[in-house]
């Protein structure tokens, strides 16, 4: 067999492993017992660690022999759930899964990586190296990886799953039980075939030849065209990624003439492919740099925009920018660990801005209110209890215009993941009857109307549904 071939399934003997189990399982508690340590509620029961065992070798077969025995992880996993700690053998899977995507990112492009994922300024310039990648928390992590596509659609919602539960149900919570042997060897699955044994989708490859070119050589009119046509058949997300990239390399004070010069080339094709969400938030980014006096890249944002005719996407006031930065630091606190803890004076902060009117400004209505709801639905664990009054004081101000942006975030991959989550998807839906009685506008209550129809297994899959698309003005 070739080194690099995958392997054969071994059949494992199940009868002869639950005797096996269950015999160490015996001698451990009894062990236990005699130094006078509990022996309830510590280990898993030994018919789901069967399972995992016993699914093993199909899941590995995908493997090829050289990378599985460098696997140290997988050895790990396989002792963890041997002595009946799922929730140990969670953690060495989602680490394993952890550090590829921080070697994939490295070996990507870590410029067009930070500018996708950070995009607080008062942030971003803390990232500009491979170790500053360990600074980012996991859910950054995961979302850059998929904002760039180093990760698909699929393999971001499955990993956002599994991140939640390594969060709540591994060893940093005790409450492994809850966690099956079929589940856990299928997330094990789920991250060897998404992650580990996955390369970058081939836009992604094209953005990162696009980017190398860029900085290494000198483009000429006669090349956009291609260029062009190639931008214009990226999906979505890694049409914003590029945006952002090339935005943040033109306001760069140390970027060199000919890289500016290829960008002032490349930009106009890029903003007319980009969505108004992304383009309103080059213009909030301008207006951060001139709240702060950032006076290089004030003008080079300005630039920018004169390049690609958006100055029409420069918010009106400093209003924009005090809102915006709310918004980041609570989405920080909601995404990150402690959340029920952290997020109740970032809510306040934000609640602070809102008017008795409900009016947002334009530029940062979108990312308001998605943060806003998914603080508003939880994470599937529940909400911060301290929070949640701000957060049903800010969806009771919802207008037209928010609910209209609320019921298209189901396009949106960070949020259609969130209603994997029963608990999440009750609370949406429990959101929307709510605001279904405030508006009056036939679109959007047809498009309420549409979502409170789809049941359990639909409604996060309906972003990619036509007929979705169609009554949310997607399509």
């Amino acid at each position: 067999m070739k080194e690099n071939a995958p392997r054969e399934v071994v059949a494992v003997n199940a009868n002869e492993l639950s005797t096996t189990l269950n015999t160490f399982q015996c001698g451990l508690v009894s062990y236990l017992g005699d130094l006078g340590l509990p022996t309830k509620n510590i280990l898993v029961d030994t018919r789901e660690r069967s399972k995992v065992i016993v699914n093993l070798p199909e899941v590995l077969s995908v493997l090829p022999k050289g990378v599985l025995g460098e696997s140290l992880y997988i050895s790990k996993f396989v002792a963890a759930c041997g002595a009946g700690l799922f929730d140990a053998a969670l953690n060495f899977v989602w680490d394993e899964t952890v550090s590829n995507l921080r070697q994939k990112a490295a070996k990507f492009d870590l410029e067009y990586f930070y500018n996708s994922v950070v995009t607080d300024q008062d942030r971003r310039h803390k990232f500009t190296t491979e170790e500053d990648l360990k600074n980012l928390d996991d859910w950054e992590l995961v979302r850059g990886c998929h904002l760039t596509g180093i990760l698909s659609a699929l393999g971001f919602r499955h990993l956002d799953y599994i991140r939640n539960m390594r969060n709540w149900a591994s060893a940093a919570h005790p409450n492994q039980n809850q966690i099956t042997g079929l589940q856990l060897v299928s997330w094990l699955e789920t991250c060897i075939r998404e992650v580990i044994a996955r390369d970058p989708s081939t836009p992604a490859i094209t953005i990162q030849r696009l980017l190398n070119n860029i900085r290494t050589h000198a483009l000429v009119p006669t090349d956009i065209q291609l260029i062009a046509e190639n931008i214009a058949l990226l999906p979505d997300d890694l049409v914003t990624s590029l945006l952002r990239t090339i935005f943040g390399m033109f306001c760069d004070s140390g970027a060199a003439v000919s890289v500016k010069d290829n960008i002032r080339l490349i930009a106009p094709a890029t903003w007319n492919r980009a969505s108004d969400q992304s383009r309103r938030e080059v213009g909030v980014k301008y207006a951060n740099y001139a709240a702060n006096a950032d006076v290089v890249r004030r003008d080079s944002a300005k630039n920018f925009l004169q390049i690609v005719d958006g100055l029409t996407f420069l918010p009106k006031d400093t209003l924009t920018v005090e809102i915006n930065e709310a918004i980041q630091a609570l989405q920080l606190a909601h995404m990150g660990f402690n959340n029920f803890y952290n997020e109740p004076p970032h809510a306040k902060a934000l609640a602070k801005f809102i008017p008795a009117s409900g009016t947002v400004p334009e530029a940062v209505r979108y990312i308001y209110v998605k943060t806003v709801s998914m603080c508003y639905i939880g994470n599937g664990y529940g909400v911060s209890g301290s929070a949640y009054p701000y957060y049903e004081e800010l969806v009771s101000k919802f207008q037209d215009k928010e609910i209209y942006s609320l019921v298209r975030l189901l396009a949106d991959e960070d949020f259609a993941s969130r209603l994997q989550f029963q608990s999440c998807q009750e609370r949406f839906r429990a959101l929307l009857s709510k605001l279904k009685g405030k508006t009056a506008n036939d679109v959007v209550l047809q498009a309420i109307s549409y979502l409170l129809k789809q049941n359990e297994k639909q409604l996060p899959g309906c972003g990619n549904v036509t007929e979705y698309k169609r009554r949310v003005g997607l399509a």
